[in-house]
């Protein structure tokens, strides 16, 4: 498509606890950047499961985007709160 890049990404869950990972874009200074995911920015992910995903920005955004992240993600059941939460970035060059 054009005016649109496309980053294909893998996510890989090792946490046994989480199943759900939100996708962000960011610049140098920690900004989001806007982007799309197909299927939304929350993915699932089961223990020990790989997933592939692209991304999706605006070519007039490339040059600002530095990173590429995912934070882990609990469902919110009233009773547990999440005690540990991960962001793991890719830095673009």
């Amino acid at each position: 498509m054009e005016g649109v890049l496309k980053v294909s990404m893998r996510l890989f869950n090792k946490r046994n606890d989480i199943r759900y990972y939100q996708v962000g874009v960011y610049d140098d200074d920690w900004n989001k950047v806007p982007f799309v995911v197909m299927g939304g920015k929350i993915i699932n992910v089961e223990y020990l499961e790989t997933k592939n995903f692209d991304v999706y920005i605006q070519s007039k955004s490339r040059k600002k985007v530095r990173y590429i992240c995912t934070m882990s993600k609990t469902l919110q059941d009233g009773k547990t709160k999440t005690l540990l939460k991960s962001r793991i970035c890719s830095k673009v060059k």
